[in-house]
């Protein structure tokens, strides 16, 4: 709630306005009248709003700062009016899970409010005099640098016209873990104007190795609304839409309002929807897949290769992804920034990028590796009237539209020992499953169920690749269907 006061301010009733029982941090500001400003001695403030666009900035900004902080409460009261010295002009109160994110979205509310609403102060000096103030000359301080890209500038392929495109650019990130936070970084850091970010999944611990952007205390969490923030923070000139959401629940039309899509998912099924999502809108894409220690990056636009030109025999749907095969955090680190430096110089235009060809990186013996690939105009992805793949994931919310579903649990029997499913199903280990996949039936409707929804992903896929059409992964693991 974002408000404009001309009583003075009862500070206990919005404290408990502010609190809020599911969260363990409450963090409030309240700017006082001083008593001198600028080398003049004060004696009181008036303040004048315009009213009616303060309010609606006012709400916008805490808005922003709920989205960005993942907040449970925001609350911003102004003073209008003549305060004396000591009165409180301003006060906010946010209450979140986490004491770093109410500390920053507080930083955040009250620097906003001094740049962006249309409030003005009059100082009364001592001597009689007096003066109208602008409070945006109040957000002029050292808690809102600005970037320096100079570094980045002087060089000749850069400069500052390259420096103003990167500016007006629009990137699209699909996937925040190991790939997509070093993609972040470096576009945020390089200056790109607007980044965008779909997102479905929550921190896990098993994350944090690789995926720089959060910290423990973030576990549980919405990476999505944790990336924006940490976006923010970084570069509070660069604008940002995160989305907590599947790629396939994007419209297909927002793609085009992109100039690149850099994918950064380890799933096969995804990669392979913004393949053709991608060349149906007519965007580039930046793709990068790791296996252990290698990793491959391919860059797609309309007029070359993709994906599936790639996999011109069959597109593999068996490829395991990080939480199966294992993986060190520098390698998703070495493939997105290399992701990141490809999509920049795509943006710039610049010499050497990867066009009808495909980068191949071993960081176990650092051989690289540039092989041609060209376009196959037999490729299905290029038709007209290609359609987009189907995702096996499904929430929990949606098994109803499957009707009569087989429900089949793929966790180990010691998982299955410690929590056990309270509803019908059959339990197979995903091993004994992917090795003996005729115990189902193609024509039958099958939902596996892991613990998260990782491993079902993976095996799902792979039984679709072997004609197990009908065969689905439950989003969020077998805690998801107490929900359903």
């Amino acid at each position: 709630m974002f408000a404009l006061a001309t009583e003075p301010l009862t500070i206990e009733q919005l404290k408990a306005a502010a609190e809020d029982p599911k969260c363990g941090a409450l963090v409030t500001f309240e700017g006082w009248v001083r008593n001198h400003n600028d080398g003049h001695d004060v004696t009181s403030l008036e303040y004048e709003a315009y009213e009616a666009m303060a309010l609606a900035e006012g709400q916008r900004i805490l808005e922003e700062a709920r989205a960005a902080f993942g907040l449970k409460q925001a609350i911003c009261i102004h003073r209008t009016g003549h305060l004396a010295i000591g009165d409180i002009a301003v006060w906010v109160g946010v209450a979140t899970p986490h004491r770093d994110a109410a500390f920053n979205a507080c930083r955040f509310i009250i620097d906003e409010i001094k740049v962006r609403v249309p409030i003005w102060k009059k100082e009364h000096y001592v001597n009689g005099d007096s003066g109208w103030v602008h409070c945006e000359e109040c957000a002029k301080h050292g808690h809102r640098p600005t970037m320096d890209y100079s570094r980045q500038s002087v060089l000749k392929e850069v400069g500052a016209h390259g420096q103003r495109k990167l500016a007006e650019s629009r990137v699209l990130v699909v996937g925040a873990g190991g790939l997509g936070c070093p993609v972040l970084a470096y576009l945020a850091g390089a200056g790109v104007g607007h980044i965008g970010l779909v997102e479905h999944d929550h921190l896990e611990a098993s994350n944090l190795h690789r995926q720089f952007l959060y910290a423990p205390g973030h576990i549980g969490e919405s990476k999505a609304a944790l990336a924006e923030a940490w976006l923010k923070q970084f570069n509070p000139d660069i604008s940002t839409d995160c989305h907590d959401a599947r790629f396939q629940d994007v419209e297909l039309g927002q793609l085009a309002s992109y100039d690149i899509i850099v994918e950064c998912t380890d799933c096969m099924a995804t990669k392979l929807l913004v393949n053709r999502a991608a060349i149906k809108a007519g965007v580039p894409v930046v793709f990068a897949s790791i296996y252990q220690f290698e990793g491959q990056v391919q860059v797609v636009t309309p007029e070359s290769s993709c994906l599936e030109c790639l996999y011109e025999g069959g597109v593999p749907s068996d490829v395991p992804s990080c939480s199966v095969a294992g993986v060190l955090g520098p390698v998703p680190g070495v493939l997105g920034s290399i992701q990141a430096l490809e999509a920049i110089k795509q943006l710039l235009g610049l010499d050497g990028r990867l066009e009808n060809q495909l980068l191949i990186v071993n960081l176990a013996d650092y051989a690289m590796q540039r092989i041609a690939l060209p376009r196959n105009e037999a490729c299905p992805a290029h038709k007209a009237d290609a359609p987009l793949p189907e995702s096996c994931d499904i929430l929990a919310k949606d098994i109803a539209r499957l009707g009569e579903v087989q429900l089949v649990d793929i966790r180990t029997h010691q998982e299955v020992a410690v929590e056990p499913l309270l509803c019908d199903h059959i339990h197979i280990p995903m091993d004994a499953l992917l090795a003996a996949p005729q115990v189902l039936s193609k024509d039958a409707t099958t939902l596996l169920i892991c613990a998260a929804g990782i491993r079902t992903r993976y095996a799902a896929n792979a039984l679709r690749g072997l004609g197990y059409k009908q065969v689905y992964s439950l989003v969020g693991g077998h805690r998801m269907l107490a929900g359903a």
